[in-house]
């Protein structure tokens, strides 16, 4: 996880220095969930990147094993309950990984192979080789007799990261407190709480590694927030340079 209080008085410090702009909560909490899906979204291009090209692995530079720990950060494991015939995935699905039913691994099949699977007693799906097709958001198993025991392994969508704040009372203000949002570390649950409120707060579902790299893209889109090209241009230098030692 990454602190999210930590990545927002760095951001502020570095967009608001020489009075360049300020960056209200609201306004980074959009930008921070922008940046999170960015940097997650790109674990998968570097992915395929990696797999193409021979690498130098050691134990703390393999940039394979690397990018599993930060992929794994978002890593679930969810029983799945039947409906209308179909198993559907978690709310917070993002990838498939593994079925499993009752312990066994299905196969994948497409709907045009699971046509000429099921088509002959022969090849029909038994429940010690359990097959499954997709459809949208949910799974068929196959031997249709099967009704309860699916698992899914899969990658969860990252939760939007949340500043949360509450303002001084008027005792506080008398009493010296500046009037600007006070940061509320009370811990936001995606499941329950409203984001519309301002209490609570949520961090970054990132691998502690990707503090720097989540500070820099939120500037280089804060830069246009507050109409500071510099601002952009520092954080579109240091993202470069981040992606650089990465490759």
């Amino acid at each position: 996880m990454v602190n999210i209080n930590e990545v927002y008085q760095i951001v502020l410090t570095i967009a608001n220095k020489d009075n360049r702009g300020y960056i209200t909560p609201e306004e980074f909490n959009n930008l921070a969930d922008i940046g999170q899906n960015e940097i997650f979204e790109a674990y998968f291009a570097k992915q395929a990147s990696y797999e193409l090209n021979a690498n130098l692995e050691s134990d703390f530079s393999d940039p394979n094993l690397s990018l599993a720990e930060k992929i794994n950060v978002f890593y679930g494991d969810s029983n799945l309950s039947l409906a209308n015939g179909l198993y559907s995935f978690p709310s917070d699905f993002y990838k498939l990984g593994v079925i499993r039913v009752n312990n066994l691994e299905a196969d994948f099949a497409s709907h045009k192979e699971i046509k000429f699977i099921t088509a002959s007693p022969l090849t029909y799906p038994v429940a010690t080789q359990p097959v499954y097709t997709i459809n949208g958001n949910a799974i068929k198993v196959y031997p249709v007799t099967i009704d309860s025991g699916v698992s899914m392994e899969y990658l969860k969508k990252p939760n939007k990261p949340k500043w949360g704040y509450l303002m001084p009372t008027a005792s506080q203000i008398a009493s010296g407190v500046p009037n600007k949002p006070i940061y509320d570390s009370t811990v936001f649950n995606p499941s329950t709480d409203d984001y519309s409120a301002t209490a609570k707060s949520l961090n970054f579902e990132l691998h502690p590694s990707e503090k720097t790299n989540i500070v820099y893209k939120i500037l280089t889109l804060a830069g246009v927030v507050i109409k500071q090209a510099d601002v952009s241009g520092i954080g579109q230098a240091k993202e470069q340079q981040i992606q650089a030692t990465e490759q």
